[in-house]
């Protein structure tokens, strides 16, 4: 494997199973093209305990090239640059590869693992499900490529391991099962975080429950006002209309000063004739009403009334 930015993390004459640390964007191009495999990064850590036998030069070298920070390196010191390196995989922008230069060691895991998959749908018959929800075992490299991929979302691996430890008791009577779902239990690959690391083994997909579309409904929207005053009794405007005219000429008097006395009130209500000798009272309670005020001369008759 050679980069612009990687640092060995096995010794030189260790070239049958070589780490190399690089920057997670260079990682993912390796990885494809290469078939790298990733690995943790508490692995990482424990390799670069192998700092001390390394030469601060080289160390230097590749901080600046992975361009972990925009300090002057040539200040410091070997624990700080240690501490630098040891930062930046913690935080995933550095990551580990196992793999040689040329396919030295390659990932030969994958026809293996795609046996396994291939043997466990063949005796599930492709019914594996959890909760009614359809689940499917893919290599890491072959997720991308899984059809129907948005139909489908990953299951994180503390969950998949109680999902195929289920399946496995659920099983239990189809010879072979148990033991298969178990290698897969073991293969699961570790929860990732893209696009800073990728998967590492199998993985588990479960299906994406669909949720069916209500009808748009063609009625207009009942507004909080409207719904209140549908809660409320429908409540009516009584009301009366008086007409004062001259008891002998029948001509309006305008001006007559007329007093209403509603049902349940002591104190009456005055009200005056317009123009044409009219006068009208709203708002009005159900019930019997007196009129007084009237002179002698005047008659008045009921032109309209509202009470119920």
């Amino acid at each position: 494997m050679s980069a612009r930015a990687t640092l060995t993390l096995t010794p030189f004459w260790n070239t049958d199973d070589p780490v190399e640390l690089v920057p997670s964007v260079d990682a993912i191009r390796f990885r494809r093209e290469r078939g790298c495999r990733y690995l943790p990064a508490g692995e990482a850590l424990w390799l670069l305990q192998a700092v001390d036998r390394m030469s601060a030069a080289r160390i230097r070298g590749f901080a600046q090239a992975a361009r972990l920070t925009t300090l002057p390196l040539c200040d410091m010191g070997e624990p700080e640059l240690y501490k630098l390196v040891c930062d930046a995989v913690q935080a995933g922008h550095l990551v580990a590869l196992r793999g040689g230069e040329s396919g030295r060691t390659g990932d030969n895991r994958n026809p293996e693992l795609r046996r396994l998959v291939r043997q466990i749908e063949e005796r599930t018959r492709g019914r594996m499900s959890d909760a009614g929800r359809r689940l499917k075992l893919v290599v890491d490299v072959d997720l991308l490529k899984v059809p129907g991929r948005d139909n489908y979302e990953v299951v994180a691996r503390d969950e998949a391991v109680r999902v195929l430890d289920g399946l496995a008791r659920q099983w239990a009577g189809v010879g072979g099962l148990v033991d298969l779902l178990g290698r897969a239990r073991a293969k699961l690959s570790p929860d990732w975080r893209p696009p800073f690391s990728q998967p590492d083994g199998l993985v588990l997909l479960r299906g994406v429950p669909v949720v069916q579309a209500q009808p748009a409904s063609q009625e207009t929207p009942i507004t909080p006002s409207q719904l209140q005053k549908l809660k409320e009794p429908e409540k009516k405007d009584k009301w009366v209309k008086l007409h004062v005219i001259h008891a002998d000429t029948g001509k309006a008097i305008e001006g007559a000063q007329l007093s209403l006395i509603l049902p349940g009130e002591k104190d009456a209500s005055s009200h005056k004739t317009d123009k044409e000798g009219l006068v009208e009272v709203t708002d009005l309670p159900a019930g019997a009403f007196s009129i007084e005020g009237v002179e002698n001369d005047a008659a008045f008759e009921l032109v309209g009334h509202e009470i119920t």
